[in-house]
């Protein structure tokens, strides 16, 4: 494959990306996240030793979305931590297993 059809490729994962965070679909989110990681690691070994000179602007532009998509991640995933933390009581050491000594298993109930 071609660098162009690669970066055109990861245009087209881009923006399936940035539909499976707006849906927070998680399993729609996986196989988004799945295919852009391919198409980059494409366009790493389509790439080569270097970028040729008439496709940098294009390169960047497509880097500069995929930091863009990567935030959106990074927002996604600190959500969805504050969610589940809301759930979940917080957890202080090791819930299961010896963590310095024997403890006993510690189980988790909703508060009623």
């Amino acid at each position: 494959m071609s660098l162009d059809d690669t970066l055109s490729h990861i245009d087209a994962q881009l923006q399936e990306m940035q539909a499976a965070l707006l849906s927070l679909d998680p399993q729609l989110l996986e196989q988004a996240a799945i295919q852009l990681r391919e198409a980059v690691l494409g366009l790493a070994q389509a790439m080569g030793p270097g970028v040729p000179e008439d496709m940098t602007e294009r390169v960047l532009a497509t880097a500069t979305q995929l930091n863009l998509v990567r935030n959106q991640l990074a927002r996604v995933q600190a959500l969805t931590e504050r969610q589940a933390a809301s759930l979940l009581p917080p957890v202080q050491g090791v819930t299961y297993g010896p963590a310095g000594g024997a403890q006993r298993a510690r189980l988790h109930r909703a508060p009623r």
